[in-house]
């Protein structure tokens, strides 16, 4: 039997080993390659398709799982290198040579990765793609697709053949360098007490004596568990920290889409468009079941940065009691400095107007009084009537009304403001490009907008957090399928000392509730600070705060629910002998 026989049945006996390595490799990867299309796409990067406050939420998941890639591939090629020592330091004692072995476990690792990476690849496209059509589809964004982005499956591919040869010349060079005993003695000599083993048994002896033997399973792989322990409580507190950011951002887009639109619909008559007659659009409103309480025609002038209106007619229809003399005029932002949005306040201090004629400020005023609308500038002075007059008689063709409707029932008046619309189109002549630039708002529309981001908003948060879940789990997972037969040498002693079925699945139960539930409390407790300052700005630090308990409960709840199944199927595994005690690895190969 030549070597290569060898390592055929080495496969062969122990696939479980290969079917693992592979499986964290692929996750990892088509978790990374997935977050990498998503933030590559143009279109969904794009601000005036999809609001920034959602699409950037993507960069935090993003930057995870980069460092997730970063740490779980090495840990999983140093797992799937470790499990291998006690079988090569055999071969090396039946005179395998150390460059036969290095050749043996590249080829090995190049096939693994090769197929992971494609595999991987293929899986990222694939949950972008679903992303993407729920997004469209389900959600209805306009405007945004899926698109081939090259740089995201490149940088992938780079990213994971580094991370992997890296990895595996580091740890295969480490195994070359062992020696043949230290091969041999491998898997036992990671059964040692830790520190924080030995610190418990000092802390709580009483406690420690009477869970002998759970803590028999834990005691083992301290450092590893170690890191993936702060690796889990991370995505965990990131994972918490986003359904923070939900609870408090799809509030947060409909009160602002209410706050920024004070009167249900705005038109301007402007450059010659939108000449129609208020009569004419309140019997179209009429016609819709939409009753108008309320219009008012507000004059005002524009040029390339500025709207200019008069201070009497802002006093008279929106009950300001500004007092500004001829020569000055007063800077007004329309923001709401509590939407959690960074706005740019620049007052000026001087304007020059008809040619020569120099205005001063007297102050500046944050106030919201009526709706955002295409035919505005994207400043506002309040200026005296009588300098007001002289700039109306100087400037001709920028003067205009603007039209603001107060109506009784809002919610109900999507279509007569669509009706609207389309009869402004018709008497202005223009295509849909071209009306953009004179097209009303009202707050029916923001309304509806505002809300399709919050469910965008849900969907990518869910999408973001039930991967990072997944990715958590994951971490703990492979570490505990990599842990097999140690842990079964331990269930086979067990057994020989006459433990029943029930006592075994609550030892398991007791390991792997040490295993999962650390990180979820830890994680959870982490995303306190940072949710609270992030939600802070809108005013809703304490309620993200909340969520993420809720959060944090629930998820903790659903792991204690799925440890006991997760525990028995575990029993069942090392009690179906997939494992053979009593038996060395070696002896089943010949």
């Amino acid at each position: 039997m030549t070597f290569f026989d060898i390592s055929r049945k080495m496969l062969k006996a122990g696939f479980y080993k290969y079917r693992l390595y592979f499986l964290c490799n692929l996750s990892a990867t088509a978790l990374f390659c997935c977050f990498a299309v998503i933030s590559t796409n143009r279109t969904f990067m794009n601000a005036s398709i999809v609001n920034s406050s959602i699409s950037n939420n993507i960069y935090l998941p993003f930057f995870l799982s980069a460092v997730f890639l970063f740490f779980f591939l090495p840990v999983s090629c140093q797992a799937f290198l470790a499990s291998r020592k006690q079988e090569y330091g055999v071969m090396f004692s039946l005179g395998m040579s150390r460059k036969e072995a290095f050749r043996n476990l590249l080829f090995e690792n190049v096939i693994i990765s090769v197929l992971a990476l494609a595999i991987a690849l293929a899986a990222g496209t694939v949950l972008s793609f679903l992303f993407f059509s729920v997004i469209i589809y389900a959600i209805d964004v306009h405007g945004v697709q899926w698109q081939f982005c090259p740089e995201a499956y490149k940088l992938t591919a780079v990213l994971y053949t580094v991370v992997v040869a890296v990895a595996f010349i580091l740890n295969a060079g480490r195994l070359m360098l062992d020696k043949i005993g230290t091969l041999l003695k491998a898997q036992y000599r990671a059964e040692k007490t830790g520190k924080i083993g030995t610190f418990l048994c000092r802390l709580a002896p009483n406690y420690m004596r009477f869970h002998l033997v759970e803590w028999s399973f834990v005691r083992r792989h301290k450092k590893e568990w170690g890191c993936r322990y702060v690796l889990a409580s991370l995505i965990i507190a990131v994972s918490v920290m986003l359904t923070g950011v939900c609870v408090t951002l799809y509030p947060a887009f409909l009160q602002d889409a209410k706050s920024y639109s004070p009167y249900d619909m705005v038109y301007s008559k402007i450059y010659g468009m939108n000449q129609v007659s208020v009569q004419d659009v309140l019997h179209i409103l009429e016609k819709n079941g939409v009753t108008v309480e309320q219009v008012i025609q507000l004059p005002y002038i524009r040029d390339d940065v500025f709207n200019y209106l008069p201070v009497t007619e802002i006093n008279r229809d929106f009950g300001c009691d500004y007092q500004i003399q001829e020569g000055e005029f007063l800077n007004l932002f329309q923001y709401n400095l509590e939407d959690g949005y960074e706005h740019n306040i620049q007052p000026v201090s001087t304007v020059t107007i008809s040619g020569d004629r120099k205005l001063q400020s007297v102050g500046t005023d944050v106030k919201i009084l009526f709706n955002q609308n295409p035919t505005f500038a994207d400043k506002t002075l309040i200026i005296n009537d009588s300098d007001f007059e002289k700039l109306s008689a100087d400037i001709t063709g920028s003067a205009g009304i603007a039209n603001l409707f107060q109506f009784q029932n809002w919610e109900d008046s999507y279509a007569g403001v669509c009706e609207v619309k389309e009869y402004l189109q018709e008497s202005n002549q223009l295509n849909e490009d071209e009306q953009t630039y004179y097209e009303l708002s009202s707050k029916v529309e923001k309304y509806q907008d505002a809300k399709k981001s919050g469910q965008f908003l849900l969907f990518l948060m869910a999408f973001v957090i039930g991967l990072m879940i997944m990715a958590e789990f994951l971490l703990i997972h492979s570490r505990i399928q990599a842990e097999k037969e140690e842990n079964s040498r331990v269930v086979c002693s067990l057994r020989m000392l006459g433990m029943i079925d029930e006592e075994m699945v609550k030892c398991l139960c007791y390991k792997n509730f040490l295993r999962f539930i650390p990180p979820s409390v830890v994680g959870t407790i982490l995303s306190f600070l940072p949710s609270y300052y992030l939600n802070e700005s809108y005013g809703m630090g304490t309620n993200g705060i909340l969520a993420g308990i809720v959060f944090g409960v629930i998820l903790t709840v659903g792991i204690f629910v799925v440890i006991r199944r997760y525990s028995e199927k575990e029993e069942k595994f090392y009690e179906s002998g997939f494992i053979i005690q009593g038996r060395g690895f070696f002896e089943r190969i010949f």
